[in-house]
């Protein structure tokens, strides 16, 4: 500090004025408001409204304000005044009352204001009108007003308009809580005006616009540029949730307003528009039917700017700062961004967390941003965050990121052309589509050629976008350029010559390494004789290749031919001889000729079978034979007879159908016939079954068997005794099952006792058989539903909960739920709606089963919906600025005319604080409440002064000295008057006085001080040496450092003043003056 600035200062502190504030005279006292203000209307005349107070003592005249409706009336009473009537002829008029005493210098001190409500009732709540039937019938339901005036309602007056020409459709006066009209036209809009009416008549009327019938709003309306295209923007929307359904859709666009549109089927909720990427555009869209159309949802699309990539982890954003602009703290904080992850190629594929780390030179912050997780893809999402000290300085850094978490899209075709069996021939080659809508495609495959002949070949291509997400098409192929391999073989018997003497078969050998042989030739047998026959076969893979192949063969299958003719005796007619007979040969072949054929043959004297043969032989190797066969016999057959298929009981009955089986038997010439098997077919006893044999040379012999045979089975009736069904084929009693049997064949064995049914069900059945002396068995089943138990019935109450007390305050509805695990329910009880309210109100169901058995149950309802009454009254007194300076008591009153009042808000003492809302809730027994309240300022304590700049017995430097202001503070009504200061100085010493505060309320506050001093130190005044000689030699500041300490003033002041003669001075004279000057005041401290 040079030397004209600290004795400026000085001069400041010694020339400063000091005054002293004289403390306010006190307030005059002010007149409480009137106590107990009572307003009712009169009970003679209901048009006459009566109004009471308390007189207030001193009180010059009163004031009664009224506000009837929108018009407020002032009038003056006398002092003598304890009431006063209200003439109020207009039923539909609401009324606010208050009195106030008024001294005689005018001031006021005012009651609140007691309402009345009108004699008529408010309007009905919840209406809402609406279309049913396609828009063609009109519906209105509404609650009761929540005001039914001074008597009962008596009705609801309805007026249904139509709007275009405004006629009268229906006029209407009902008690019910419903409109219905039917018949109007779906394209035109009607209005509905309901007032409500008692016997005072109809003063308010609630009134609704049923629109045309047209669609509802689309919804969910998303527009966006896209990433790789950012001048086409996509537009895409949800149709309506509910209403009639749409024709079309208009799509509007524009700059400023929509300027242009475009008509879309119902069938598309999705467009996109070329839009200008330099210029933000607004898009609407509407739903349309023949109607017109629903209002408009609508989006915006920003001009579009490119962004660069963000910065890698713990990077730093430019940042913008705020400073208050007053406070000992100008200094904004400081705030960094740090990602949780770096990006890839600018981009990040999975959500990154930007953290924010803040810091602030005081030490302080305040506020510094959470943590935010940037989750949502996009080309530019920004994200800011802002730090705040204590002094209310700010600082924003904002980042930009590109944030794409989905994968790109890749779809792989193959080109080339492929077999039923999926199988290429030829090198097919796989092209790779890529896209991807955020960060674009960063990689795409090339196109593949697959040449290798393979099964099954899993030809994958991925895509990456610029964001490093990935995906992978895949294509399993298979390819087979090579034909297949195919060979002949011929097996069969060969002669020397090459001549085959049985058919031979050709045999194909197919191979295929690749796609696998799908057609080889089956086996060729060349079954006709003949020379040179050639024989081919084709094989073909599955890949559709194909091979051939051929053989030529000589076939001579045929064995040359040889005859016999026999001489010398004759057979008979059972071909035996009963001489030797001769056999002669004769042989013959077609093809290669006979070489050798047998001499003739004579058969032996006797036997059976004897055969004379003899074998020819062809030039290919084949053999022929011709033989007789010479038979004598002259002994009978046997034959034997056996029951066969069933077996008879022990009493000798065949229940099934028995076969009697004859065996024959002949050691000569052999059976000729054997009786075939014979079934006993025919019920009856003693069945005598015979057979003959016969053999070659025509003996015979007989046999016989008996059978007895019962297939038949007996017969079996049920009857149901003891119990009669109802018409729903139930009964009530256990009913007995009695069997009835017979047999006409072999007779009965059993039949069934009666059988008693004693357990209840659905169709329990009971089953009987009898059977017959043969085994045959009959059965008969007998179905019986019996239920003897009555059905159950429950009751559910919905659409209300009844409180602890019982008592619902919304209409219950009671429904009864039967049940019945035999018959089954017939009738149950229907439900009903309570909507009267009271108490004890009983509602009773019956349920009937099937079988006709009954059962009730019932309950009680007490219902109050109407909600109590509360009023608020306030004891204590404001001043003219509303603020108590005393704790003012909030006093309630509660009422209920149904259910009665369970609780009433206790009184309440306000205590400090401004503009306090005091509200009390009351609640009738049903769980009904009311509201009500009032709002107080209150503060009852004097205003804060404190001194600033300086500390109570501090002592500071020259440089130092304090700018010392009164601060004065009210958490609570706030500063009227602040507190002024005082200075008052002696040699250095400071007294500072602050005083004078007054709040709005007219607490004043006491006078506050504090005492501080300014004068100089020897080791200030060292360290301003130093600093006024830079260019010094430590020899000469160790020699003023000497004579300070020493307290050498004069020696001190000698060696300053020297430094600032000569050419050279190394002191300028403005700081050797300064110097000096301090040098001289230090005695005074020392």
């Amino acid at each position: 500090m040079d030397r004209r600035r600290l004795l400026g200062a000085v001069g400041v502190l010694t020339t400063m004025a000091t005054s002293l504030v004289a403390t306010p005279a006190a307030a005059l006292s002010a007149l409480a408001a009137p106590k107990n203000l009572t307003v009712a209307r009169a009970a003679d005349d209901v048009h006459q409204i009566k109004v009471g107070w308390i007189p207030v003592t001193g009180a010059d005249h009163y004031a009664i304000d009224i506000l009837a409706g929108d018009v407020e009336t002032v009038l003056d009473l006398p002092a003598t005044a304890t009431g006063y009537t209200i003439d109020a002829p207009n039923p539909c008029t609401a009324y606010k009352v208050r009195i106030g005493a008024v001294d005689a210098a005018g001031t006021v001190a005012n009651t609140g204001f007691w309402s009345l409500r009108a004699l008529t009732p408010s309007a009905v709540m919840g209406m809402a009108p609406t279309r049913i039937d396609e828009g063609t019938t009109a519906v209105a339901t509404w609650r009761e007003p929540a005001w039914t005036g001074y008597t009962p309602l008596t009705g609801y007056h309805s007026v249904f308009t139509r709007l275009s020409d405004g006629a009268v459709l229906a006029d209407q006066t009902s008690t019910g809580l419903s409109f219905t009209y039917p018949g109007i036209d779906p394209s035109r809009a009607y209005t509905l005006a309901v007032t409500t009416v008692n016997q005072y008549g109809a003063c308010v009327t609630a009134k609704s616009l049923l629109d045309r019938f047209r669609p509802a709003d689309p919804t969910d309306l998303v527009v966006k540029r896209l990433a790789e295209a950012p001048g086409t923007v996509s537009v895409s929307w949800t149709p309506p949730a509910n209403g009639p359904a749409p024709t079309f859709y208009q799509v509007g666009y524009g700059i400023d307003k929509v300027t242009k549109t475009l008509k879309l089927d119902t069938s598309v909720t999705a467009t996109t528009l070329a839009l200008a990427t330099d210029k933000a555009w607004i898009v609407e869209v509407k739903a349309y039917n023949d109607n017109g159309g629903s209002s408009a949802v609508s989006g915006s699309v920003p001009v579009f700017e490119a962004s660069g990539s963000p910065p890698a982890t713990d990077a730093t954003w430019p940042s913008t700062s705020t400073v208050v602009d007053n406070g000992p703290d100008r200094t904004p904080p400081s705030i960094t961004a740090t990602l949780s992850q770096k990006p890839v190629n600018g981009w990040f594929r999975t959500p990154v967390t930007i953290q924010f780390t803040c810091a602030d030179d005081s030490g302080t912050v305040a506020v510094c941003p959470a943590p935010i997780l940037a989750n949502t893809d996009g080309l530019a999402r920004r994200f800011a965050g802002t730090a705040k000290d204590a002094a209310g300085n700010t600082t924003t850094t904002t980042l930009t990121l590109k944030v794409d978490q989905k994968a790109p899209s890749i779809t792989a075709t193959v080109l080339g052309t492929k077999n039923a069996a999926g199988w290429y021939t030829t090198a097919p080659t796989i092209h790779y589509t890529c896209a991807d809508e955020t960060s674009t495609i960063a990689s795409c495959p090339a196109d593949t050629v697959v040449s290798a002949g393979k099964a099954d070949q899993k030809i994958s291509g991925i895509a990456s976008d610029k964001a490093g997400n990935t995906a992978t098409a895949t294509v399993v192929l298979s390819v087979d350029p090579t034909t297949p391999k195919i060979t002949a073989s011929v097996t069969g018997d060969v002669s020397p010559a090459g001549w085959y003497t049985t058919a031979p078969t050709v045999h194909f050998s197919c191979s295929d390494g690749t796609s696998g042989v799908v057609a080889c030739p089956a086996d060729v047998s060349v079954s006709a004789d003949g020379a040179g026959q050639k024989v081919s076969g084709t094989v073909t893979d599955r890949a559709g290749n194909t091979a051939a192949t051929s053989v030529t063969v000589n076939v001579d299958q045929a064995a040359p031919g040889v005859t016999t003719t026999v001489s010398g005796a004759t057979a008979n007619a059972g071909g035996w001889y009963r001489t030797a007979p001769t056999v002669h040969f004769t042989c013959t072949d077609e093809t290669s000729g006979v070489a050798t054929c047998p001499a003739d043959s004579t058969a032996a004297a006797d036997g059976a079978g004897q055969v004379l043969a003899g074998t020819a032989t062809d030039r290919a190797g084949n053999t022929g034979s011709g033989s007789v066969i010479v038979n004598v016999d002259g002994t009978a057959p046997t034959i034997s007879a056996a029951v066969l298929g069933a077996t008879a009981n022990a009493g000798g009955w065949y229940h099934d159908a028995p076969t009697v089986h004859f065996t024959c038997t002949d050691t000569g010439s052999g059976v000729a016939s054997c009786p075939a098997d014979i079934p006993v077919g025919t019920d009856g006893a003693g069945q005598v079954v015979t057979g003959t044999a016969l053999d070659a040379a025509g003996n015979t012999a007989a046999t016989s068997v008996t059978v007895n045979v019962d297939r038949t089975a007996p017969a079996i009736t049920a009857t149901v005794l003891g119990a009669t069904a109802n018409a729903g084929g139930w009964y009530h009693d256990a009913p007995t099952i009695h069997y009835t049997c017979t047999d006409t064949g072999s007779g009965i064995a059993s039949c069934p006792a009666d059988t008693p049914l004693t357990e209840d069900g659905t169709a329990r059945t009971l089953t009987g058989t009898a059977t017959d002396l043969a085994g045959n068995s009959a059965t008969v089943t007998t179905t019986v539903s019996l239920d003897r138990v009555a059905p159950s019935i429950g009751t559910t109450i919905s659409g209300g909960t009844a409180n602890t007390n019982g008592w619902y305050n919304t209409a219950p509805t009671i429904t009864f739920t039967c049940a019945d695990d035999r018959s089954g329910v017939a009738a149950c009880g229907t439900g009903t709606t309570v909507g009267t309210d009271g108490a004890g109100q009983k509602v009773t169901g019956t349920v009937t089963d099937r079988a006709g058995n009954t059962a009730s149950t019932g309950t009680t309802v007490n219902l109050d919906r109407v909600a109590p009454q509360i009023t608020a009254t306030v004891t204590g007194s404001a001043n003219r600025a509303g603020w108590y300076t005393a704790a003012p008591t909030v006093k309630f009153t509660c009422t209920d005319d149904r259910s009665g009042v369970v609780t009433c808000p206790a009184d309440q003492v306000v205590t400090d604080g401004a503009a306090q809302k005091i509200a009390g809730t009351v609640a009738d027994r049903a769980g009904n409440t009311a509201s009500t309240g009032t709002t107080l300022n209150v503060d009852r304590q004097a205003p804060v002064v404190t001194i600033a700049g300086a500390t109570n017995g501090a002592v500071y430097g020259p440089d130092a000295a304090p700018v010392v202001t009164c601060v004065t503070a009210d958490a609570v009504s706030g500063v009227a008057g602040k507190a002024t200061l005082s200075d008052y100085e002696s040699y250095g010493k400071h007294t500072v006085i602050c005083s004078g505060a007054v709040d709005k309320a007219g607490n004043a506050a006491p006078a506050v001080q504090l005492t501080y001093s300014v004068k100089p130190t020897i080791e200030w005044l060292i360290a301003l040496t130093h600093k006024d000689l830079p260019r010094a030699s430590a020899v000469t500041l160790k020699q003023l450092d000497a004579d300070l300490m020493g307290h050498r003033w004069t020696a001190y002041t000698a060696r300053v003043t020297a430094l600032s003669l000569g050419a050279k001075p190394e002191l300028t004279v403005a700081d050797a003056t300064t110097l000096v000057y301090w040098a001289v005041m230090l005695p005074l401290y020392y």
